[in-house]
């Protein structure tokens, strides 16, 4: 993003520019993933969790018995508690619960995957979790647990004192079956006895349960807390895709951008896309809708092309593209038009010889420049006259003289300027070796000597080398770029083959300017332009005449 469209680095602005253009992204982020969150709440079960705390106690009544201090492990209550909790999770605690309640459908690695005893931070307390479908069971289950892990932490505590107690009840029923009971061992071992049955009775407090569970808590599904985290969730992902995919889409969207990319070439006009009756039948705004708001651009594109060509003599011009399908072949036979409608005698020539299209536009079947060329027919008999005169959609097919007058009606409506069109007649076998012959230098000579300017309809930059070839027979050179097909990429390669060529480049034309980020105000005003372009017009006419 940072440089990538106009070469600066990106600013809010720029951000906020990717989140504009990519914010159906976004927004199908942020309504998908909340709803799937949804759906998937909806389809999990419900579960209910009950928790049970249990108080630890670190007395040692072994060691308040005899005097002595506790050391090592005892004196770090933080391990302590740990490893009570993972004394809880054994597996002989689990069976006790399962089958204290009763629960026969329940294995033991099933409660335990169920269950949890977590360590409270800075307290001797154990927290016993359960998680279960049925809130009561879960109720029932944890309290269960808490109380038989007390069991089995006193049965752990007790467990020496037990067998000390049974080692000196053994001996003293041995002495007694000896007669011995009134030696000194004998009541040595006696005041043992009470000793220890005494520390058994008073170790039951190490661990006791201080507070059973009370109520139940729904854990799955979480719907609410779900639908928020997924629409962060949506948002942050949504923005993600949107850049990631503006990082990946190498498309430009201004013509400052193309310009730019270009050295800095001046924009000579925003050409709109041709309404789909014209497209389908090969129609030309500026033939059939000269009054339209669309054929204003191709006027403004002709009175664009004065200023550049103001005080140097180009007469003859190519219009070439980076690629195909750029519209390059529709803009050049309008501004020919436009041109004709201006007074001056125009020449529409088709040398795009790898796909011709011009023919189709004005109806033309015969020779072209190829035959010319080949010297099979004269170059007025190929030449094929339009009388452009004051009617909307007019047009008048001249003798081929070139006179302007024509024949048949095209005396009946004033006539503004002449359009030749040459077509490309046949397809040679190599259109590169053809387009640098010394013959057709000669017609392109001829052929600016006869009209007041000369339009040369050339193949795309990047595909052959046959308009870097042309380049040199023309005085100047246009290109038509069209929006939101033209990448990056081809604007770098196209600026790097325009700097070879020795014909200036007057300038570029973008084509679907409708798909241009920025430019929303439409194509021209209505017919507020017609006053002024009607006077270039005349202007243009009364040059010619004089």
């Amino acid at each position: 993003m940072t440089g990538g469209h106009t070469g600066h680095a990106a600013t809010l602005r720029d951000y906020l520019h990717v989140v504009r253009r990519r914010k159906w992204i976004i927004i199908t982020s942020v309504v998908l993933v909340p709803l799937a969150a949804v759906a998937f709440s909806l389809h999990q079960q419900k579960l209910y969790q009950a928790s049970s705390q249990v108080l630890l106690s670190s007395q040692n009544l072994a060691n308040q018995l005899t005097g002595t201090q506790s050391t090592g492990i005892n004196l770090q209550p933080d391990r302590i508690a740990q490893t009570q909790a993972d004394v809880a999770r054994v597996p002989t605690v689990a069976s006790r619960v399962l089958a204290k309640v009763g629960v026969a459908d329940m294995t033991v690695q099933e409660f335990l995957a169920s269950s949890s005893v977590s360590t409270a931070t800075n307290a001797d307390i154990l927290t016993f979790d359960v998680t279960n479908h049925d809130p009561a069971l879960a109720k029932q289950l944890v309290d269960a647990y808490a109380a038989a892990y007390t069991v089995y932490r006193r049965e752990l505590d007790t467990a020496s004192i037990q067998r000390a107690l049974v080692s000196v009840n053994r001996r003293i029923r041995q002495i007694g079956r000896e007669g011995d009971r009134r030696s000194a061992l004998y009541a040595q071992l006696v005041d043992r006895q009470q000793t220890l049955a005494t520390m058994e009775a008073l170790q039951t407090s190490n661990a006791s349960v201080v507070q059973q569970a009370d109520r139940v808590v729904q854990v799955q599904p979480r719907t609410s807390r779900n639908l928020i985290l997924a629409i962060v969730l949506g948002l942050v992902l949504g923005v993600g895709l949107a850049f990631l995919w503006e990082a990946l889409d190498t498309r430009v969207r201004s013509a400052q951008e193309i310009g730019e990319k270009l050295g800095g070439l001046p924009l000579l006009a925003r050409v709109p896309v041709p309404g789909k009756k014209l497209r389908s039948e090969n129609k030309l705004v500026m033939l059939e809708e000269p009054a339209g708001v669309q054929a204003e651009t191709f006027r403004m594109l002709r009175t664009n092309l004065d200023f550049v060509t103001l005080d140097r003599d180009v007469r003859t011009i190519m219009v070439t593209s980076s690629v195909e399908q750029e519209g390059k072949s529709t803009t050049i036979a309008n501004l020919a038009v436009a041109l004709a409608r201006a007074g001056q005698r125009v020449v529409l020539v088709d040398l795009d010889l790898r796909r011709p299209f011009l023919d189709k536009f004005f109806d033309i079947t015969g020779p072209g420049v190829t035959q010319v060329a080949l010297g099979h027919v004269p170059l007025e008999d190929a030449l094929v006259s339009f009388a452009i005169t004051d009617a909307r959609t007019s047009r008048v097919r001249t003798n081929g003289s070139g006179n302007g007058n024509g024949n048949g009606n095209a005396g009946a409506k004033p006539v503004r300027g002449v359009l030749e069109v040459l077509p490309s007649g046949a397809i040679p076998p190599d259109p590169g070796e053809f387009v640098g012959t010394t013959a057709l230098s000669d017609i392109l000579a001829r052929l600016r000597e006869r009209a007041d300017i000369v339009l040369v309809d050339a193949p795309p930059v990047l595909h052959v080398g046959d308009a870097m070839t042309l380049s040199t027979k023309v005085d100047g050179m246009i290109v038509v770029t069209k929006m939101n097909v033209v990448r990056r990429q081809m604007l770098n390669e196209l600026a790097r083959q325009l700097q070879t060529v020795p014909t200036p480049v007057l300038g570029f034309v973008v084509t679907a300017a409708g798909d241009e980020e920025g430019y929303g105000y439409g194509y021209g005003y209505g017919y507020g332009y017609s006053r002024p372009y009607e006077q270039t017009e005349k202007a243009a006419k009364a040059r010619s005449e004089a």
